[in-house]
């Protein structure tokens, strides 16, 4: 095999890896994606309907009457059982929308998901690298290596097939 074909045997090699470590990241961001989507709907959710039936509440509203009347089945007077009902809800769905902003912050999903679609994006980078055919030589195929490396250590956590179990 002469020096050219190993080197493009090599460079076919490099892309292909770095097609799958693409794929990886891709995964992961988007799974980032997805979690902190979910959290934060949950969050505004939540959230939105707390604050509308303390409104509610606040005001001596229908919606918040009914919903004591429902949780005690009787229509509520001044200050009756029921409404401590309803602000027990209120205490509930303050603590769910709460509790998923928290987790997101917590684990930093946002954060995650922009380091993720930087690596996808220094991956891509990579690959165009290889794409310069006029310009194949062993220093380009050990320079895009030594990225992917780095790339392997400073984002270990996108990359599952390079996990330690």
């Amino acid at each position: 095999m002469s020096g050219d074909e190993s080197l493009r045997a090599d460079r076919d090699i490099l892309r292909n890896e770095l097609r799958h470590a693409s794929s990886e990241v891709d995964r992961a961001a988007r799974r980032y994606r997805r979690a902190s989507s979910l959290l934060l709907l949950a969050a505004m959710l939540f959230g939105l309907m707390a604050s509308g039936l303390a409104g509610e509440a606040a005001r001596g509203g229908p919606v918040a009457a009914k919903v004591a009347e429902t949780t005690t089945g009787k229509v509520p007077s001044t200050l009756p059982p029921g409404w401590r009902n309803v602000c027990g809800l209120i205490a509930i769905f303050t603590f769910i929308g709460t509790a998923a902003s928290g987790i997101n912050s917590l684990l930093k999903i946002s954060e995650h998901q922009a380091s993720a679609f930087a690596c996808l994006g220094a991956l891509d980078a990579l690959q165009t690298e290889l794409l310069r055919e006029a310009d194949l030589r062993r220093a380009t195929l050990d320079k895009v290596t030594a990225e992917l490396a780095k790339l392997r250590r400073e984002h270990a956590e996108y990359f599952q097939r390079f996990r330690e179990t």
